[in-house]
């Protein structure tokens, strides 16, 4: 079950590894317990991380003031800080950083909870109206959060607004997926691999949705996929196993699984009590491998 974020510091980690994930466009997919998948954003140095904003923002006069507003805020000058970013949000209405950079920054200056940093975007959003990087982030959280149905309807506008945004799309395949709406998950999973094909995660994602259908050998050509482009990432192996494991091919699903834990030895422990695997809770070979 996943463990609601109450504490405005957890908020702000979420917030800035989300960020950079989405920057570097390779989000990984977990094995969630009802859906097969869940996000997990990477990333390896600080001096990386400098890199990725550099390029990220190529607006020279936007990084200049992006960075006069960070040094206002460590001088303590939020206010004025917190002015900056206002006034680019109305002259860059599509860029998130200068979104995330204020939503973290208030939430310094009031510590705050997931419903808070909603109402505070909310409030914000009314604000700044034509502000779609608003929206992200609010449509970021609600999903976090399991607020499933405000999260939908903001995705679906981003899409109206954005309808060639690979993210956007991957966004509406996870909440619809969570919402169990399965047939219009793989539409939107469909859709975001056709934007970006070279996202292995995604179709890891669209795998797992695939599986839920019933469509295992489908589930099957989309989980290669995603492998063939990470190979070396235990997360796709491992939904691999799950897909195995529920069409009933034991060899191959205890295969897989042999190989994920090699790489990453806590999936023996979260394989336990893993659904997909269910049908082989009681099989020595498993108990075996799992102990």
């Amino acid at each position: 079950m996943k463990r609601r974020i109450t504490t405005f510091y957890e908020i702000v980690l979420m917030i800035a590894l989300f960020f950079i994930s989405i920057c570097w466009n390779n989000v990984s997919a977990v094995k969630k317990s009802d859906s097969v998948m869940k996000s997990i954003p990477e990333w390896s140095s600080e001096k990386g991380f400098q890199q990725l904003q550099e390029s990220f923002l190529e607006d020279d006069s936007l990084k200049a003031r992006l960075q006069k507003a960070t040094n206002l805020a460590q001088q303590g000058k939020n206010e004025e800080a917190s002015k900056i970013y206002t006034n680019l949000m109305e002259s860059y209405p599509d860029n998130k950083q200068v979104v995330q950079e204020w939503l973290i920054l208030n939430m310094k200056r009031v510590p705050t909870g997931e419903e808070e940093a909603i109402q505070s975007l909310d409030q914000l959003g009314k604000l700044y109206q034509e502000n779609s990087a608003i929206v992200f982030w609010r449509m970021f959280l609600e999903a976090e959060h399991g607020h499933n149905e405000a999260a939908l309807k903001d995705v679906d506008y981003l899409i109206k607004l954005q309808p060639d945004s690979a993210v956007n799309w991957v966004f509406k395949g996870q909440i619809c997926a969570e919402m169990k709406q399965f047939d219009d998950a793989l539409k939107a999973f469909n859709k975001a691999t056709a934007l970006d094909p070279k996202r292995g995660d995604v179709w890891g994602m669209k795998a797992g949705v695939l599986a839920k259908l019933g469509k295992f050998d489908e589930a099957l050509v989309s989980a290669n996929k995603g492998i063939e482009l990470m190979p070396e990432h235990p997360v796709g192996i491992y939904n691999r196993a799950c897909i195995y494991s529920l069409k009933g091919d034991k060899i191959n699903a205890l295969a897989d699984l042999k190989k994920a834990i090699e790489i990453n030895p806590d999936f023996k422990r979260h394989v336990k009590t893993d659904e997909d695997f269910k049908s082989l809770f009681d099989d020595e070979d498993f108990k075996n491998l799992t102990k």
